[in-house]
């Protein structure tokens, strides 16, 4: 993990994220049968509208499940005059099943909380997938955690059941780096996330798509955990090519930002490295803009954890 203290701000307002694969990932296909590592998937020649939709009904007719955000990323395409075939993401959760792992490490509330997403690759089957257990579990190195397998079950039995499909996991190596950039607040808890979203607001190209406090939910369901609070925001201009090359990014797009307080009062902000988004999802020929992401998303991070 980079581990960053702080970054004086400059004006940029490119976010998001672009793309980069080694030589020997380059001839992968990852919209038709995706190769991501950690990933659950189906293929099926069913509507894809309506199986987001049964996925829908599926996540609201279960009373511990709440629908975070859904994200229509193909409707945002079209508002900024760009194509992609069908892509759509709901976020979802169970604090009681979210917040056992987020215990263990709070790191994983970057990645919580849960998501699927359903796409067409290019025959115009559909496919959906989401991100396994096992990877959230490999990512952030959380050890065994009493709700892992209920997670993985569920996940499972909601996409099984909505498209009659077995789910292909795909396997997960260990990882060289877990792709977060860490940025060390010198304000408060409350200072630094207020200062971020409203930098966030102030940027026109940027939209917050949602906000979520894990604490507020983990005290929902009589359980502890540290102040923490994710931040999922986005900019469909730079997002739309990054899945029209591989579908798979929606899963970690839009991007996000975790800001929690440790139990010695530190508090720090995390973010996904745009350069381990693009290795993941085999992205291609793209360090100019990741570099231009990576410099934007330093600046974000810093309006909130610089001293004001």
């Amino acid at each position: 993990m980079r581990t960053i203290k702080f970054i004086p701000i400059v004006c940029s307002v490119l976010l998001l994220f672009s793309g980069c694969k080694d030589d020997e990932k380059s001839n992968s296909n990852n919209n038709n049968y995706p190769e991501t590592e950690g990933i659950g998937y189906i293929e099926t020649d069913a509507s894809p509208s309506d199986i987001y939709d049964a996925i829908i009904s599926q996540l609201n007719s279960n009373e511990n499940i709440g629908i975070i955000a859904e994200i229509n990323h193909s409707e945002n395409a079209q508002n900024v005059g760009l194509d992609l075939g069908f892509t759509r993401t709901v976020y979802f959760g169970n604090p009681a099943l979210g917040t056992p792992i987020m215990q263990n490490n709070i790191k994983s509330g970057l990645d919580l909380p849960q998501r699927i997403t359903v796409y067409t690759d290019e025959d115009g089957d559909t496919v959906v997938a989401y991100n396994s257990v096992d990877y959230l579990i490999n990512r952030h190195n959380i050890g065994t955690v009493s709700s892992s397998d209920m997670i993985t079950a569920a996940l499972s039995n909601i996409v099984n059941s909505t498209t009659e499909q077995a789910v292909i996991l795909n396997a997960v190596t260990p990882l060289e780096s877990d792709g977060i950039i860490s940025v060390t607040s010198t304000n408060d808890f409350d200072t630094t996330y207020n200062s971020i979203v409203n930098t966030l607001n102030n940027l026109e190209a940027i939209t917050i798509i949602a906000e979520l406090d894990h604490q507020a939910n983990a005290q929902s369901v009589a359980m502890d955990l540290v102040p923490s609070k994710l931040i999922i925001f986005g900019n469909p201009t730079l997002g739309t090519p990054l899945m029209s090359e591989s579908r798979t990014t929606a899963l970690d797009l839009p991007q996000k930002m975790l800001i929690y307080e440790n139990s010695d009062g530190d508090v720090t902000v995390i973010y996904n490295d745009p350069f381990y988004v693009a290795e993941r999802h085999y992205l291609n020929n793209n360090d100019d803009t990741l570099n231009t992401i990576s410099q934007a998303l330093q600046n974000i991070s810093a309006s909130g954890t610089s001293e004001n």
